[in-house]
């Protein structure tokens, strides 16, 4: 399976409302081999709390707590999530093909992605097929494939990003949304 969209909504203006407290200086560069530099910001909402000797957990951080609607999707899934992170594509910006291995369904770790801000002129694209997400929406893509994004718009396509570790609850969700 290339891509899923799953059972969940969330309200994109309320998202952009609370995102909105925070400037760009608040983002950082994410320095990736398949991105041009300077156009693909991020900015992390959970830290991992623990230590190598015990179970480590991913918990809100002050940022997160200042949102409660962000904060409450992060609370709506019910399984182990590792990474909870808004990612700012640049317009015009280019997201090279590559593959993130072991982000597959199969591989029991997921990328999901709620839209937050889009446009018409963004491309998803999984082994070649064009992946339409509307914000508000939460879709699985399986990154394990070769992938490639193009912001074609005239505005930051903006996607709220979660790391999931697969686990019954998870299973359940996909296999509900695939009927």
């Amino acid at each position: 399976m290339k891509s899923l969209k799953l059972p969940f909504t969330f309200d994109p203006i309320q998202l952009r409302a609370e995102l909105s407290q925070f400037t760009k200086e608040d983002y950082y560069d994410i320095y990736n081999p398949s991105v041009t530099l300077k156009t693909l910001w991020s900015k992390q909402f959970i830290v991992p709390v623990g230590t190598p000797d015990t179970d480590i957990k991913f918990v809100p951080n002050d940022a997160l707590k200042k949102c409660p609607h962000l904060l409450s999707i992060f609370k709506t899934f019910n399984c182990r999530v590792e990474t909870f992170r808004i990612h700012s594509l640049d317009p015009g910006a280019h997201i090279k093909p590559h593959r993130d291995t072991g982000f597959g369904l199969e591989h029991g770790k997921v990328r999901l992605h709620i839209p937050i801000q889009t446009n018409d002129k963004v491309e998803i694209l999984v082994e070649d097929q064009n992946i339409v997400m509307k914000e508000g929406e939460c879709w699985y893509c399986n990154f394990h494939l070769n992938h490639e994004v193009t912001n074609g718009g005239d505005q930051p396509r903006i996607h709220l990003i979660i790391d999931c570790m697969v686990n019954d609850w998870l299973k359940g969700i996909f296999a509900a949304s695939s009927n």
